[in-house]
């Protein structure tokens, strides 16, 4: 269970050894066994030592998100388990097969999502005239195989991106991707800060294992960006955030959300990742798949274990 905190002027404590959630005269508990995330979504809450030595104690991860939905840090126990083989056998992947082989599955995972996911509104919005789209899409997965280097599976995904946006720039009111630095459309906005609240998901996947989140396989290595969770996330940003930011209507004030969309955004994202899917023949809310996902890529860099990436049909 994940606690969300989004309304500004919120005390986080502990009462009677359960965790308090106090605002004005509204007030809840909430046993800590019960959960294993604590995310402050916003700015103005208050959050008491007793809550984090709690937190310590009952292995609970108290995540804090930026403005944009982005994670700023998590407190976290001062000594964690490490494997200095997993790391070695990581950082050995980033020059041979192994760390191309997984740059392939990312770049499958998130253009067969991206496949499935513009066919199926196609299909409901009953616009037989593209479905060429899809196939275009489809079609070029024959070429990952060829690829060889990172650069090339970077191009080849780009160029099924845009395609896939194309599509859906026929069903809702944007006019293509845009990322923060492109001043952005609402729509664009919350993917923006949907995708933010997905890394801070993935990273905790990741923190979960031995893998150095900074230490890619697809993106470029970046001492602001962690480029294995940027790789990771590429197989759940059509299943997690572009299903749930597909259900609501933005609005925004000033070039920002409003607080009201973040709302929503948080809400359809956290209904997403609860959502049951079977994958490699096992029925788990998303958010599990993720954490089993991270730790595939650990047990295959150890060669225990084959990776496939996390396709949603």
């Amino acid at each position: 269970m994940k606690v969300v905190i989004a309304d500004y002027g919120v005390f986080v404590g502990v009462k009677d050894g359960m965790i308090h959630i106090k605002k004005g005269e509204d007030e809840k508990t909430v046993a800590s066994g019960n959960v294993n995330q604590i995310v402050i979504a916003t700015g103005g809450v208050s959050i008491s030592s007793s809550l984090l030595r709690l937190a310590f104690r009952n292995n609970i991860n108290i995540i804090i998100l930026g403005g944009n939905g982005a994670p700023m840090g998590m407190f976290s126990p001062l000594m964690k388990k490490a494997n200095v083989k997993v790391r070695k056998e990581q950082y050995k992947a980033q020059n041979d097969g192994k760390g191309l082989f997984l740059s392939r599955c990312f770049v499958r995972g998130k253009i067969m999502n991206q496949y499935y996911l513009l066919k199926s509104i196609i299909k409901n919005r009953k616009r037989d005239d593209m479905f060429e789209l899809c196939h275009k899409i489809k079609e070029n997965l024959d070429r990952l195989e060829k690829c060889e280097a990172q650069e090339e599976l970077i191009q080849l995904e780009a160029k099924m991106a845009d395609i896939y946006w194309q599509g859906l720039s026929e069903f809702y009111e944007f006019e293509g991707r845009k990322k923060r630095y492109d001043n952005p459309d609402p729509f664009n906005m919350m993917l923006n800060y949907g995708y933010s609240v997905l890394m801070s998901r993935v990273s905790l996947a990741i923190d979960m294992t031995n893998l150095d989140p900074y230490a890619g396989f697809l993106h470029m290595e970046n001492p602001r960006r962690p480029a294995l969770v940027v790789d990771l996330m590429e197989e759940f940003r059509q299943p997690v955030v572009d299903r749930a930011i597909l259900k609501i209507k933005p609005k925004a004030n000033d070039g920002r959300l409003t607080k009201e969309t973040i709302k929503s955004i948080l809400s359809e994202i956290e209904k997403r990742l609860e959502t049951k899917i079977t994958f490699n023949n096992r029925k788990l809310p998303i958010e599990y798949h993720i954490v089993l996902q991270a730790r595939r890529i650990e047990r295959f860099l150890l060669g225990k274990e084959k990776y496939s990436p996390f396709i949603l049909r």
